[in-house]
């Protein structure tokens, strides 16, 4: 797998470096110090992959156009994390201090707002562009229409299921199934057929709902520091995730202590949040969101079928594995 994407992550690192050279101190100090931390960079890869599936001479260093989409989506990402660490108040964030909290809110909002900027200018530049640009501009729109009814929805004990889903199709999946779709315009093989097109962006969408599923159990029980920042961030800002949701389904007590607790705008205390995790494991809550993880997971595996049986399939095969893996031990 290395031998295959690494050479080609470089290339996109070193274009993120080069189109975010700035002749402006403060700016490339804020850059230098992003740019430290060392992401996933799950999104790109999902646009490289996708970009070289349909290629029968294998994967090229040779498309630019696919580095520029590839790079494009990891700023867009990128500026999505800065701007989400200044909404949650973060004081980390790939264990480095954040910026708003290094520098000043003003100038994290901005450097975010810069991240876009180029993003969408390395889009322009492609020679899809006028495929490229509606595509990521939609889907950019979509993760603040997420953002939105995240923060709408907080602290809200009665959020339903389906919103919950709909809430990570805005802020995660669809941007996943968006970068599959942008590798797949991206390519040489372009235009493709009606059904392997439909196909990625169901490997993207499905991938994407397992992986906020993950994360959101993660956040609700890790204690070993897999999901790399503080358990119990998104439950302590009233965000109410699949296993939560699973056990105010089927406990009035809980839910009117919690509904009890934000109503005086309280902080929960560890011994109810103790509590919370214990009753969430005996009536089946954690057992129910592991489920529903593992079916975004085979469905994002099954979209597979309709691609061709080549290496860079056997590497997304395995990230589509590793999603779940990250809680197999967790039960």
């Amino acid at each position: 797998m290395d031998h295959l994407i690494n050479p080609r992550l470089a290339q996109v690192d070193l274009l993120i470096q080069k189109t975010l050279r700035s002749p402006t101190r403060p700016l490339q100090e804020m850059v230098d110090h992003l740019l430290s931390g060392n992401g996933k960079k799950i999104r790109p890869m999902l646009v490289l992959l996708t970009g070289a599936l349909f290629d029968l001479n294998g994967p090229s260093l040779q498309n630019a156009d696919l580095i520029k989409t590839a790079a494009s989506v990891e700023l867009i990402h990128t500026a999505s994390l800065v701007h989400d660490d200044i909404i949650d108040g973060a004081d980390q964030r790939r264990g480095s201090v954040t910026l708003h909290k290094r520098w000043d809110t003003l100038s994290a909002a901005l450097l975010g707002d810069y991240l876009l900027s180029m993003a969408f200018k390395l889009l322009s530049n492609c020679e899809r562009s006028s495929i490229l640009l509606p595509l990521m501009g939609r889907s950019v729109e979509l993760l603040c229409r997420g953002e939105t009814m995240q923060i709408d929805k907080s602290y809200d004990c009665s959020i339903s299921e389906q919103e919950y889903y709909r809430c990570n199709y805005l802020k995660t999946s669809q941007f996943l199934a968006a970068c599959c779709e942008a590798g797949g315009i991206s390519s040489v093989a372009f235009p493709l057929p009606f059904e392997q097109s439909k196909a990625l962006r169901e490997y993207g969408f499905n991938l994407g709902q397992a992986f906020q599923i993950v994360d959101d159990i993660l956040d609700f029980y890790d204690q070993t520091g897999r999901l790399g920042k503080p358990v119990w961030v998104d439950f302590n800002r009233g965000v109410i995730t699949l296993p939560l949701i699973c056990l105010l389904r089927k406990s009035g007590r809980f839910r009117a202590l919690l509904e009890a607790v934000y109503c005086c705008q309280g902080v929960v205390s560890p011994h109810l949040k103790e509590q919370l995790k214990q009753a969430s494991r005996e009536c089946g809550a954690l057992e129910y969101s592991i489920r529903r993880a593992e079916q975004a997971k085979l469905l994002a595996l099954r979209s597979l079928n309709a691609m061709p049986q080549t290496p860079v399939r056997s590497i997304m095969f395995k990230i589509a594995e590793s999603v779940t893996a990250r809680i197999a031990d967790i039960r």
